[in-house]
């Protein structure tokens, strides 16, 4: 699964995908790429880049040979590493310096290096795993914390009528009564949250390095401290969650928005702590949000179009598809859907209609050749 937010220059000219949107535009890619760019205006500039670079390569050739494209690619790519290694390691230039000059180097280069010694000593690093135990010492209000170290799950009854279920090995610590501005538990382990709503009291769970916003919801974190990841998945509402270096989301934790990205039901985030990288997927087992587990109904569909098919799943499911809408108009579907898993009915409907389908940064990407006149 492809996450274009951590794509650099290169990896976007290498990307067949993003080829394809540059050469031979699609409406759905381009509906894709547009929106995409809308939620990542910060990597506009770099995708601009890639797209100019190989409209460049292609010239008033549009029947270049994709064997053509990658050499040029490859060759392009090269030159940029060669560049970046330049760059990183430049040849140094020795020139011989006088005895004065020479302690006064001396010197300053010991200064900086007891500097950098006295830093690194009182200021956690970014990169340094931030502990349950840091977390807690750094909250600024006594806590009560609960502990479940047996095999059932353990409900938690929070100050504002807010309800977490703890799991085994976890621990949760949060005050006994909440502050007038925010919200905040502190997590080890696994749990499942179910907020009272309340937008003038955001609620924030802070679990290894990731925070996670809501203002009333229903999701999960999972935060174990030798885990090599931390992950949030929404079962209802919306969260924002936000990858914390260390002290950086203690002075950004009263403003409006800690930014990261946002999540819908069925969406998750997923944090890799060794790289600080945050990316958004589907869960692996997306369920029905439209009703209560006991009211849900049949999917039923009778040369039913398309676009009428893809827009049941959404609301079922509170996730996005995209598609061709003129290039699918012929599509219809006639099938029955029971307890068949989202992907399951995306690969039936997929194969009645000529199509696939892929996970893009939490979205379902449709790619159709059509279905042909009626």
């Amino acid at each position: 699964m492809k996450d274009y937010q951590f794509f650099e220059f290169e990896d976007f000219l290498e990307d067949v995908a993003f080829r394809r949107w540059v050469f031979h535009p699609l409406p759905q890619d381009d509906g894709f790429w547009q929106q995409w760019l809308a939620d990542h205006p910060d990597r506009a500039a770099i995708v601009n880049q890639a797209r100019q670079q190989l409209l460049a390569i292609q010239g008033n050739l549009p029947q270049l040979s994709d064997e053509h494209i990658d050499q040029k690619v490859a060759q392009l790519v090269r030159q940029v590493q060669v560049a970046q290694t330049a760059a990183e390691h430049p040849r140094p230039i020795v020139r011989p310096l006088a005895p004065t000059w020479y302690y006064l180097a001396a010197s300053v280069a010991l200064l900086l290096g007891l500097f950098w010694v006295y830093r690194h000593q009182t200021q956690p690093s970014a990169t340094t795993p931030t502990t349950y135990a840091h977390l807690v010492e750094e909250a600024s209000e006594p806590l009560v914390e609960v502990t479940n170290d047996g095999r059932s799950p353990r409900k938690v009854t929070l100050a504002d009528g807010s309800v977490a279920v703890l799991y085994a090995n976890s621990r949760l610590s949060f005050p006994k009564q909440f502050s007038d501005s925010t919200r905040e538990v502190y997590l080890t382990g696994q749990a499942f949250f179910q907020v009272r709503k309340n937008p003038a009291q955001p609620f924030l769970v802070y679990a290894n390095e990731l925070v996670t916003k809501v203002l009333g919801t229903s999701f999960f974190v999972r935060a174990y401290e030798q885990d090599q990841h931390v992950q949030v998945s929404v079962r209802t509402g919306k969260v924002s969650v936000f990858a914390r270096a260390n002290r950086q989301a203690t002075a950004r934790k009263n403003t409006r928005e800690l930014g990261g990205i946002i999540l819908t039901p069925n969406q998750q985030a997923t944090l890799m702590r060794s790289e600080q990288r945050l990316v958004r997927s589907l869960v692996a087992e997306p369920q029905r949000v439209d009703a209560p587990s006991d009211r849900k109904t049949s999917f039923v569909f009778r040369q039913t179009p398309i676009a009428e098919v893809f827009a049941a799943l959404e609301r079922a499911y509170g996730v996005d598809i995209v598609f061709d809408e003129t290039l699918m108009a012929h599509c219809t579907l006639t099938a029955r859907f029971d307890n068949e898993s989202l992907y399951k009915k995306l690969e039936w409907i997929c194969a009645g209609t000529e199509s696939s389908y892929e996970v893009v940064d939490g979205q379902i990407i449709i790619t159709s050749r059509g279905c042909g006149s009626p």
